[in-house]
């Protein structure tokens, strides 16, 4: 078995409370944020109408689309309120810590 390349997404002395930036990697747009001290890494696009996922607000534990209000849990993923009908849910990665960095491996 081959094991996944990791890849680099940002240094821990920048990441704070607040803390959300998105990042294209091997065709994957992911979203990194930080919501009460814990670290978030999501698909960045709204499996609904594929909407950015950067531009949701934080309600509770859920992410909420900004096009059609869609909500999505921070750890995993699953589709918690819907406005169209339902959907699949977002697609978390596990954030990989490495020395002074954070990253992923995909």
């Amino acid at each position: 078995m081959r094991a996944m390349p990791y890849h680099a997404l940002d240094k821990r002395s920048n990441i704070q409370e607040g803390y959300r930036r998105s990042f294209e990697i091997d065709g994957e747009s992911l979203l990194l944020l930080m919501h009460q001290g814990q670290l978030y890494l999501l698909e960045n696009i709204c499996p609904h109408a594929g909407y950015f996922m950067a531009d949701g607000k934080i309600i509770g534990s859920n992410l909420r689309c900004g096009m059609h209000g869609y909500l999505f849990n921070l750890t995993t993923g699953a589709c918690t309120y819907y406005t169209e009908g339902p959907c699949r849910g977002l697609k978390t990665y596990q954030v990989i810590y490495n020395q002074d960095e954070v990253g992923v491996e995909l």
